[in-house]
């Protein structure tokens, strides 16, 4: 959402994107850009487009039709650092949703923020949080302790931990390439580490699959 950057990292270039659905100009699905065989991309408006005169219910609707008319194993969202209202909608209909953080102040203040934002308009069973760009776990751990331990003093909850990606020099060679790092390099920590993040997001949404 909002001036993405997926498709520089998977080294394509969508020849539409969302703000042309959201102009009545074509269909959603004909604004899908296939990568592969096992992963699609939705790209939203490019860099230096504008972003005014955009009706929120339009963008809205055109987001709940992604979930409602297609049969995707799985559909994720990338939203800004940010809690507009569309931000806030897709999380409302998410089953799940994931908190990044890194060592630094100003991430674990944000996602306070946004936890504190975010519990006024979903369930806490819907948030979780994983760790970015760090040396090991104890870092990690330390990272996420401190998280919860605010939201536990001020806010009364604490966030489930899924994990954490540590630093690894195959990112940013993988950006460099603008290849996907796991089809790139699928031994490296950080591909191993996303791996076992991605397996427990999956079996949360098969535990809340069955209970619907």
């Amino acid at each position: 959402m909002h001036f993405p950057n997926q498709h520089l990292l998977m080294g394509v270039d969508p020849p539409v994107r969302l703000n042309d659905v959201y102009l009545g100009n074509i269909n959603v699905d004909q604004a899908f850009y296939r990568v592969n065989n096992n992963l699609t991309l939705l790209a939203d408006m490019p860099a230096g487009g504008s972003i005014n005169g955009y009706d929120d219910d339009i963008i809205i609707e055109t987001y709940k039709s992604i979930f409602l008319e297609n049969e995707f194993d799985f559909i994720i969202i990338d939203t800004p650092a940010a809690d507009g209202n569309e931000v806030l909608e897709c999380c409302s209909f998410s089953d799940q949703v994931s908190i990044v953080v890194t060592d630094e102040p100003t991430s674990l203040l944000d996602a306070y923020g946004l936890v504190k934002i975010l519990l006024q308009y979903i369930d806490i069973e819907k948030l979780n949080l994983f760790v970015n760009n760090v040396i090991d776990w104890e870092d990690a751990d330390d990272i996420s302790s401190k998280l919860n331990k605010a939201t536990e003093n001020f806010l009364g909850t604490s966030l489930e931990v899924l994990g954490f990606i540590p630093y690894d020099r195959a990112v940013r060679q993988s950006i460099m390439r603008q290849e996907l790092l796991l089809v790139a390099n699928g031994d490296s920590e950080a591909s191993v580490a996303l791996d076992k993040i991605a397996e427990k997001i999956i079996d949360k949404s098969i535990k809340i699959t069955e209970l619907q």
